[in-house]
């Protein structure tokens, strides 16, 4: 017969994942459905057709191929970043909703689910970058012109991701707070804003307009895709490093407040 130590009790069995097994767990849910075809299609649907409309371009025929295509690829992907950040907020918590009232019952601290998601998502938005700046590279193979710009065109496509952070951040708080209406709206305001303030002496206070004012100096261009006069102050590069400094400090403030409205949130 077996018998039990007396004085050691025996230790409960606790279902306390770790943040990386949540974050594994966000990320293998990322691999299907809308959010992965997103991911794949999107990098495509703007640079192929973009690529072919250049090519009958006047600046194609004056030789400037790479330049248009650069500059409108860039162009739209500043504008799409915080649309895509609120597309994947949205959709993911919205799938997660019945799931979360079944995990928010166990005593795992609610922190968890929130930046793994985070960080799933933000990885996800780096896939999405990658690919953007695999079409570009071929572009540029095509026109003779990566061995120069390549270091630009890697810039000009992860800078904005990095300065996005906070856009998915604002997504992600937004869409647990109020559902998925108000974060789209959100996703759509910022993409027509970030065009709109990225130029402006403001844009520092704005973030959905972050991922657009890095790519103005790095790729010369305004938020309507044209080269910039010589003489223009938005290729001022000092922008840069602040733009970072302000999305990774807003990053880390939103995902406090969303950690702390998840913990008061009633199951």
């Amino acid at each position: 017969m077996h018998t039990a130590t007396l004085g050691a009790p025996a230790s409960p069995r606790l279902d306390n994942p770790s943040l990386l097994t949540v974050t594994r767990t966000e990320m293998a849910r990322t691999r299907h459905g809308f959010l992965a075809w997103y991911t794949l299609l999107a990098p495509v649907v703007a640079a192929v057709p973009l690529f072919l409309g250049s090519l009958g371009s006047s600046e194609a025929a004056a030789g400037q191929l790479w330049e248009i295509f650069r500059n409108v690829t860039l162009e739209f992907w500043g504008v799409l970043v915080p649309i895509t950040a609120a597309l994947y907020a949205a959709m993911s918590v919205r799938a997660d909703e019945d799931a979360w009232r079944l995990l928010f019952s166990y005593g795992v601290p609610r922190w968890r689910y929130l930046v793994g998601k985070f960080v799933a998502l933000s990885a996800l938005l780096a896939l999405c970058t990658t690919l953007l700046c695999a079409l570009l590279a071929v572009g540029a193979l095509l026109t003779g012109r990566l061995a120069d710009d390549w270091p630009t065109l890697v810039a000009a496509a992860y800078l904005p991701w990095l300065t996005g952070l906070a856009c998915t951040a604002l997504a992600l708080v937004v869409a647990l707070a109020w559902g998925t209406g108000p974060t789209i709206a959100v996703g759509v305001a910022g993409m027509l804003g970030g065009a709109l303030v990225a130029d402006k002496d403001f844009w520092w206070a704005v973030p959905v307009a972050w991922p657009m004012r890095v790519i103005l100096p790095l790729a010369g261009i305004g938020p309507n895709g044209v080269p910039l006069p010589a003489d223009s102050p938005l290729h001022d590069r000092g922008v840069i490093a602040p733009a970072i400094v302000l999305a990774l400090s807003l990053t880390a403030v939103l995902l406090a407040v969303g950690a702390v409205h998840l913990t008061r949130k009633e199951i």
